[in-house]
């Protein structure tokens, strides 16, 4: 009698997420640019299907002053999960500089290199169950210079859902060109 177990569906995800985000973390940035409209408050940049997006804790800080800049999902008008995403954040290096990952408790694992390249910051992250609510990652930076904001944007590599067999909808993702600030 053999004692051999078909692995269960949690363990294959669990070595498919190591194996994924070890590899996100040496992938090169893609060309693509991010597309969709902007605007003050995070309903404001929605559009039905999916969407990811950067949000800013305050609109203006001063030079040597820290901000908190969020990346999140959310799905309009569909009934979809995230379990698993790769994300670039753009910046530019003369006028931020990133500090830290924020730590969340959220049951997401993440790899978060902040050093990838000036100007570069790659994310990568999955949860087995998907994500319990909107929030991708969060990065302290620190204000080198005003006028930041513009800088910053999104490009998403990979957005996969529970649904259909763990279904990549990065092509349907929508990504404002700038960040929403919902702090002053």
């Amino acid at each position: 009698m053999s004692s051999y177990r078909e692995p269960g569906r949690k363990t294959l995800l669990a070595a498919a997420v190591t194996v994924g985000l070890a590899l996100a973390a040496g992938f090169s940035a893609c060309a693509d640019e991010p597309v969709g409209a902007a605007g003050h408050g995070e309903e404001a940049v929605l559009t039905s299907g999916v969407n990811v997006y950067l949000t800013l804790d305050r609109e203006t800080a001063t030079p040597g002053s820290r901000v908190t800049v969020t990346g999140k999902v959310r799905t309009i008008d569909l009934e979809l999960t995230p379990t698993g995403f790769v994300v670039d954040v753009l910046y530019d290096p003369e006028k931020l500089r990133p500090i830290e990952a924020a730590t969340l408790d959220d049951g997401v694992l993440r790899a978060i290199n902040l050093a990838a390249d000036p100007g570069l910051i790659k994310v990568a992250g999955a949860a087995a169950d998907g994500l319990r609510g909107d929030v991708l990652f969060a990065v302290h930076m620190e204000v080198i210079e005003t006028g930041y904001s513009p800088s910053l944007k999104a490009r998403v590599h990979e957005l996969t859902v529970i649904e259909n067999n763990f279904m990549d909808v990065t092509p349907s993702v929508v990504v404002p060109p700038h960040p929403v600030v919902v702090g002053r």
